[in-house]
């Protein structure tokens, strides 16, 4: 069954040292192409969740974001640095005589100093890491391709009525085909002994030559390679997997095929018909963009 590219996806696992939050956004892209914002301190794990994703998520812009809440006991010591902060406060006395400045000195001037604050990161086990993170993101995955799924499945539906409003116009237009050069080369007849008349001619060569033009609007080529590009599209949704390129050639080829058919045909019902075609095709089109 065939999938949309669009999802969304959220895992949580929890671990000794706190809990991990994987959330997975996809769109539609000719490939597969990940971003992803993850904490510095995990960045080593990127090849491995880009990796992990791949294997499931063939196709798509995907945006990956990987949080992680530390729990209180893993989550470090924050202090301050005495000396600094007294170092700071004389430098600010000092500028404070020295310009005659009337405000007091705030704690929010000596905060205001990034390396006041010294936050002491405990020693972790990336290994232990990887496992919960691996949880999460797998459980993203999992939610973000039922989602993708169930799109898939809503497409795949609206592709098939399609198809069969496509199949039914085809036969009508096959019903007609005959008639459209029978008729073409009976008006062609009548021209051409309107302009020969009262003159001698191979009414035999003139037979040959009638074909010859007749033929020149015979559907009989395109109408059978629509409806094997039909049945292709059919069995290309069924098999699903990494359909959508191969979905959208088949579209471009139908959409030749049926311009030639409307050329060729030089019937206004035949013309009209066409147009209706066209009109789903284009609507196919536009919506096999965003299939995997």
């Amino acid at each position: 069954m065939i999938k949309s590219m669009t999802g969304f996806g959220k895992g949580e696992a929890k671990s000794k040292s706190g809990v991990f939050t994987v959330e997975i956004r996809a769109v539609n892209h000719r490939y597969f192409d990940l971003s992803s914002k993850i904490p510095n301190s995990l960045m080593l794990l990127e090849d491995r969740i880009k990796e992990l994703l791949n294997k499931n998520i063939k196709r798509g812009k995907i945006n990956l974001f990987l949080s992680h809440r530390a729990s209180e006991k893993e989550s470090g010591l924050i202090t301050f640095d005495k000396q600094i902060i007294d170092k700071y406060y004389n430098i600010l006395a000092e500028v404070k005589k020295r310009l005659d400045i009337k405000e007091e000195i705030k704690l929010s001037h000596i905060l205001s100093f990034t390396d006041v604050i010294i936050h002491e990161e405990k020693s972790f086990d990336i290994g232990a890491m990887w496992v919960s993170i691996k949880e999460a993101a797998v459980k993203a995955v999992s939610d973000c391709n039922k989602m993708r799924e169930r799109e898939g499945k809503a497409l795949y539906k609206d592709f098939s009525a399609r198809i069969t409003r496509i199949s039914s116009y085809i036969d009508t237009v096959s019903g007609m085909a005959p008639s459209v050069v029978a008729e073409y080369k009976s008006k062609l007849d009548s021209r051409i002994k309107d302009i020969v008349k009262g003159k001698t001619i191979d009414e035999a060569r003139l037979e040959t030559e009638l074909a010859l033009f007749a033929k020149q609007c015979d559907i009989s080529e395109e109408l059978t390679r629509i409806k094997s590009h039909l049945e292709g599209f059919r069995k290309a949704m069924e098999t699903g997997e990494e359909a959508g390129r191969k979905l959208d050639f088949i579209l471009q080829e139908l959409n030749r095929e049926i311009n030639t058919l409307g050329a060729k045909a030089n019937d206004i019902k035949i013309s009209r018909i066409v147009i209706n075609i066209k009109s789903e095709l284009e609507k196919m089109r536009e919506q096999a963009q965003n299939i995997e």
